[in-house]
């Protein structure tokens, strides 16, 4: 795929800007994503449009260097190599507060092209997991939730293909979930311990996202768990 075939792909002009880009990259991806899309392409178009952004923001970030926000670094003594990341035992709400607050900490790096776009973005993420984790809507992200006595032995991936690293299962489960902040574009989410959560922590972190990345699987029953 060219860029003349990328711009088409996205409906976009050939000057539209980054920002506008990933405004219509995400607004796509919602509706052509496999499980929402019921024409049985086999997520054939999914994976264009996904193809096509990357083109193009490749392409923006090598005609626009300057627009490149260079992101505060500092150095691990005990490895000597430079991460643009925070010092992960900092991370989440301060008690008390709901998770809200402190989202732009996990995005500004990355997102800061597009302000309001993610703000509505994170809004609706929000809106949507309060509904998930408790009809009240009252701060149920945060609520206690009881464990199964038997949790299955579960299998947790994150399909790199779908993911557009918008920091979900991070910010709900991040002993398990890592974003590759080191990636200066297009970072990834990974698993980076399979029993680092609860089981129905989890699966909150994989129904949130919004691009069904993470799969659930039992390993025992071989049964996919999440998505069906």
């Amino acid at each position: 795929m060219n860029s003349h075939q990328a711009y088409q792909t996205l409906n976009v002009n050939s000057d539209t800007s980054l920002a506008d880009l990933k405004v219509s990259y995400r607004k796509l991806a919602l509706e052509l994503h496999p499980d929402k899309n019921k024409e049985g392409d086999d997520g054939k178009k999914f994976k264009k449009i996904t193809e096509a952004y990357h083109i193009l923001k490749k392409e923006f970030k090598k005609s626009n260097p300057n627009k490149t926000k260079t992101s505060q670094q500092y150095t691990r003594v005990e490895t000597k190599k430079k991460h643009n990341f925070k010092d992960r035992s900092k991370w989440g709400p301060s008690p008390g507060q709901p998770p809200e607050e402190n989202w732009g900490r996990f995005t500004k790096d990355f997102e800061v092209e597009d302000p309001a776009g993610w703000k509505e973005y994170e809004k609706k993420f929000w809106e949507k997991y309060n509904k998930t984790t408790n009809a009240s809507g009252k701060n149920g992200e945060f609520d206690k939730t009881k464990e199964p006595k038997e949790p299955p032995n579960i299998f947790v991936d994150v399909d790199h293909s779908l993911c557009i690293g918008c920091c979900s299962c991070e910010t709900i489960a991040p002993e398990v979930f890592l974003i590759d902040k080191l990636t200066r574009m297009n970072p990834k989410s990974s698993v980076i311990n399979q029993k680092g959560a609860g089981f129905n922590k989890i699966m909150d972190a994989a129904r949130t996202c919004p691009t069904k990345a993470i799969s659930v699987e039992d390993v025992d029953t071989k049964t996919r768990l999440f998505p069906f």
